[in-house]
């Protein structure tokens, strides 16, 4: 999955220089509501239009930075998330330690990916890299509705 930045990068026909002229946008933006905030004060009645387009441009930036502080967690989120099926079968295929497993006839389990204290599943034999996977996208589907 490309990240937010490659998805900007390739469009380069659509996005062009975009957060430069955003940024000049918001310097003004910045601005204008200073020179506006020093020239109320808080017993001052303005008319409705003035009030509500102040409103309205709140609300237009408050969405805007909502949107980019998403997209920047998810691209952080789905960074984290790029481990291949391999990477993760070495990684998380590991010996029980825990006595109840042990007592039950189970040698191996597949440890939580964030939680690794967490066990998946848990195995007699060493599960095979078929196994881990079918069971990951068992794991997936449940939690992404799948």
């Amino acid at each position: 999955m490309k990240t937010f930045r490659e998805l900007l990068e390739n469009k380069e026909h659509e996005y062009n220089n975009e957060g430069g002229m955003s940024k000049g946008q918001l310097k003004t933006m910045i601005d204008a509501a200073q020179e506006l905030h020093d020239m109320l004060s808080d017993n001052d009645n303005m008319p409705e239009w003035v009030q509500s387009k102040i409103t309205k441009a709140t609300d237009y930036i408050d969405t805007a930075r909502d949107y980019m502080k998403n997209e920047i967690k998810t691209e952080s989120v789905n960074e984290k998330k790029s481990e291949t099926w391999e990477a993760g079968y070495k990684r998380r295929v590991v010996k029980t330690t825990d006595p109840e497993h042990k007592e039950k006839g189970h040698n191996w389990r597949i440890k939580g990916k964030e939680r690794p204290n967490i066990s998946i599943k848990l195995f007699k034999e060493k599960p095979s890299q078929a196994q881990f996977n079918k069971q990951m996208r068992r794991v997936a589907g449940h939690e992404f509705g799948g």
